[in-house]
């Protein structure tokens, strides 16, 4: 089960799972488009160029509206990258409030005895109180899903 921790000042969330499974497999099912497309088949596009300044989205319809829109899109652009231990990237979205507003996904992975220990930090949402609670119920969602798919 993945843990979930928000600081007092809903900017910053973390979520935590560990994996058994290695690194480079887990690291594969956060960013391999391949990877990420068969464990999240809702997904219409995910793409994600794997290098410092490299772009990267994703895409999904929604059967209802969710925050007035039909599409939801996520893009931006990668910060850091050092597989399969790292990589950070800017994170947009077109249901925020602002959605020029620049947030950040981080991923550690840690190897363990038994695997990887994944830990995602998403920051920067103070200014967006709906998306932080979104992402809330979100990203344990998303580790989970990692998991599932990465151990089977």
């Amino acid at each position: 089960m993945a843990t979930l921790t928000v600081t007092p000042d809903n900017d910053t969330i973390v979520s935590e799972i560990d994996m058994a499974a290695p690194a480079d497999l887990v690291f594969r099912g956060i960013c391999d488009a391949g990877t990420v497309r068969r464990r999240a088949p809702y997904l219409d596009v995910f793409e994600m160029d794997l290098r410092v300044g490299g772009k990267w989205r994703l895409e999904m319809r929604m059967a209802k509206p969710h925050h007035g829109v039909n599409v939801v899109r996520h893009d931006g652009e990668i910060l850091e990258i050092d597989p399969p231990r790292l990589l950070a990237y800017t994170w947009f979205a077109n249901f925020h409030d602002n959605p020029k507003h620049r947030s950040i996904v981080r991923w550690e992975l840690t190897p363990t005895k038994s695997g990887t220990h994944v830990k995602v930090t998403h920051s920067g949402l103070a200014s967006e109180p709906a998306a932080c609670k979104d992402y809330a119920g979100g990203w344990p969602g998303v580790l989970a899903d990692i998991k599932k798919n990465i151990e089977n």
